[in-house]
């Protein structure tokens, strides 16, 4: 699917998500853009995702990053030089900050930070948190991870997005609607809980989205290997997203890329392979 809808077709099963993401790679190879150091860009605004660090003081038994371990050690300033690289070729670039947990090192992420608005045209910078730290805010969007296992007082971060994973088989939408209702936020993520594997995901829930008189769909999206739909509900907004990452790291991208990854180490990477 190579653009936004502002309604979702009925999805009789996961294998029409999967060939639509097939279509939508196909595209991109076939229209990408002028070749980088890295390859040809599928998307005019690439993501750029600094995965900080891989430390984290939390043992959440679902997080993808302990069963994907990154080589290298933790070095800032090779961070900082791999960013500025990377935006001198992407300039509109989006910026997000993860990990592990950022807010270890809140420091270094106003550092990343700095570079970002010197050196970028200042789209926008998020960062993933579980919110460790309260001096991220002021630094850029926070994403706060909310969990079983972690949880963190929104409150604590004006205007955040609250993010929570769900595996698909509660990603339903009277879980979701008793979760909006009963959290004191405006902005909410919830995604699928992703597997390296090949899995078929229940996404059902994206049939009753486009069913249901109490959601305004805003927009519904099938990438290279990604679905995610946003709507409002009861005054709250709210973003389903589904990341296969089985499909992502499976992908033969040629010479593109649709993501760029800075590790801890600052080995500049594409697309998460």
């Amino acid at each position: 699917m190579t653009r936004k809808l502002n309604f979702i077709p009925h999805i009789d099963n996961y294998e029409w998500i999967r060939n639509q993401m097939k279509e939508d790679l196909k595209y991109r190879l076939e229209t990408r853009h002028e070749r980088t150091s890295l390859g040809r860009p599928l998307y005019y605004r690439i993501n750029v995702q600094i995965i900080m660090t891989q430390e984290c003081p939390y043992h959440c038994p679902f997080c993808i990053e302990r069963n994907n371990p990154m080589k290298g050690q933790f070095d800032i300033e090779k961070q900082k030089k791999a960013l500025k690289q990377v935006l001198y070729e992407h300039p509109d670039a989006r910026l997000t900050i993860t990990g592990g947990e950022p807010g270890l090192y809140p420091e270094h992420v106003k550092e990343l930070v700095d570079i970002y608005h010197k050196y970028s045209n200042n789209v926008f910078v998020s960062i993933n948190t579980s919110g460790f730290s309260k001096d991220l805010n002021g630094l850029g969007h926070i994403n706060l991870s909310v969990n079983d296992y972690v949880k963190p007082n929104p409150e604590d971060f004006p205007d955040c997005t609250v993010q929570t994973i769900v595996h698909d088989k509660d990603m339903n939408l009277k879980h979701l609607k008793d979760y909006m209702d009963n959290t004191n936020a405006q902005s909410f993520s919830f995604r699928f809980l992703s597997s390296l594997e090949k899995y078929d995901y229940d996404i059902n829930i994206l049939n009753e989205l486009q069913e249901n008189d109490e959601i305004d769909l805003h927009t519904f999206r099938v990438g290279d290997f990604f679905v995610y739909a946003t709507l409002n509900y009861n005054g709250k907004h709210a973003r389903i997203t589904l990341g296969d990452m089985y499909q992502q790291t499976h992908n033969d991208y040629e010479d593109g890329y649709s993501n760029i990854i800075i590790h801890p180490d600052g080995h500049i990477g594409v697309n998460w392979n």
